[in-house]
């Protein structure tokens, strides 16, 4: 049974609170004013919001701005994900979503979102990075309507950018020498190393930095990576320009191979080798390409290649496995259809 009462506070000054169920039936108590009135007005208020949600599904929207319910959000959100997931999410609501929503919760609309996208692009961002920061914002709104801070997500039915298709950037082989050389005259000793085991493994950047020497298993020539993009373990064979490469790094104490843990940093050092070495529109992540086309132009199947690079779907795989010229140039020369028909017709009419 709902309620109006009073009670003191901290400072001995008496507050009149209400006390009623909500349409959950959860017990609310909430302090409101000094006045009896405006209690008694907000207790009503309450009952006949409990009432219209109860009887009528009606649910009263939030008056909450939208940066306080970020925060809210990734309170409760942000612990649950992992922790380079949770990093990027923070880093797109505070860089991008706040500064632009300014205003309450609940006027978001889908032609807002529109808008933001569209401003976006103007200013130079892709179609994936766009698409990343609207996903954020559309996962905020429909946790909002889930926890009953909107009626419904305004959002949804929103669907995603087009995006371009993939990259097709990767090495020939005088350019990984090139890289190579480039990486010996970088101030980061460490940096050779990194990329022939990006190289040799076709692993992302976070996951070779995430290796120690536990993780390691030098005999059987596995590194056994713990935390992947899918959220599970991957057993990863080394071979023997891997291996040569992980037991050039020195000894540490925290156990960790590589003396940095940023990977931005790392980023930072491979740009710069990757200039000096001339390679132009060439990215560290472009080494997973570099590993997966030459182990097509090898014959690998495209189950092979798929396990090689722990894809869950055989398409991601599809886009990496490019072959370059010289390779297609080869197989065609090789396969010589009607050669040897022509050659004996000359030889009879001889």
């Amino acid at each position: 049974m709902s309620r109006v009462y009073q009670r003191r506070d901290g400072q001995g000054r008496l507050w009149y609170w209400i006390d009623f169920n909500d349409a959950s039936g959860r017990r609310r108590r909430q302090k409101v004013s000094p006045s009896k009135r405006i209690a008694q007005e907000a207790l009503d208020a309450a009952n006949n919001a409990t009432a219209r949600e109860e009887f009528l599904g009606v649910v009263e929207e939030s008056q909450i701005s939208f940066a306080d319910f970020a925060k809210l959000w990734s309170d409760r959100v942000l612990p649950r994900v992992k922790a380079t997931t949770a990093q990027r999410w923070s880093g797109i609501v505070r860089l991008h979503l706040v500064p632009t929503f300014r205003g309450s919760l609940r006027a978001i609309t889908k032609a807002q979102v529109e808008s933001y996208r569209s401003q976006r692009l103007e200013d130079g961002a892709t179609p994936a990075c766009v698409n990343r920061e609207v996903s954020v914002i559309r996962h905020m709104m429909a946790r909002a309507a889930e926890w009953e801070l909107l009626r419904h997500n305004p959002l949804a039915g929103l669907k995603a950018l087009k995006e371009p298709s993939g990259r097709t950037r990767f090495l020939a082989e005088n350019e990984i020498l090139a890289l190579l050389c480039a990486c010996e005259q970088s101030r980061a000793p460490w940096l050779k190393a990194f990329v022939l085991v990006a190289l040799n493994t076709g692993l992302r950047r976070g996951d070779i930095l995430s290796l120690t020497r536990q993780s390691i298993d030098w005999q059987n020539r596995i590194a056994t990576v713990s935390i992947t993009k899918h959220g599970g373990a991957e057993h990863v064979r080394l071979n023997d320009t891997a291996i040569s490469a992980l037991r050039s790094l020195p000894a540490r104490f925290d156990g960790y191979l590589w003396p940095v843990r940023d990977g931005h940093a790392v980023s930072r050092a491979f740009r710069r080798a990757a200039t000096r070495a001339g390679l132009a529109d060439f990215r560290l992540h472009d080494l997973k390409h570099t590993f997966l086309s030459y182990h097509a132009m090898s014959g690998a199947q495209p189950r092979t290649l798929q396990s090689l690079a722990h894809h869950k779907d055989p398409r991601m795989t599809a886009r990496y496995a490019h072959l370059s010229d010289e390779y297609l140039r080869n197989a065609v020369d090789r396969v010589q259809i009607g050669m040897s028909i022509r050659t004996e017709n000359r030889a009879k009419e001889g």
